[in-house]
């Protein structure tokens, strides 16, 4: 290999890592947003929780991405719970081993 090669694959190594933080920081993110949501709904009310986590129209980039990100950690969670409860579903139709 040579090492114009090495080094263009250790970039983009370096790239796909901090992408992959980005994703996971904008995932944790969302979600400890989401557990302010839901606390303020207890004292507030879900409506009055949901239109604070919710952008509106004129508000700032910060907004959009606390809402986009709120809404992407929902996803991952929802896609985790789903691959959990398939795993374990599987797991129990599959034969076990005969002795």
């Amino acid at each position: 290999m040579s090492r114009r090669t090495d080094a263009v694959r250790r970039i983009l190594g370096w790239l796909a890592r901090g992408a992959l933080l980005a994703v996971w920081t904008l995932a944790g993110w969302g979600t400890l947003l989401l557990l302010a949501t839901a606390a303020g709904a207890l004292h507030d009310g879900s409506g009055a929780a949901l239109v604070r986590l919710l952008p509106s129209r004129g508000d700032s980039l910060w907004a959009w991405l606390n809402g986009f990100s709120a809404a992407f950690a929902l996803a991952v969670w929802l896609v985790a719970l789903g691959l959990s409860v398939w795993t374990r579903w599987s797991s129990a139709e599959a034969p076990g081993p005969e002795g």
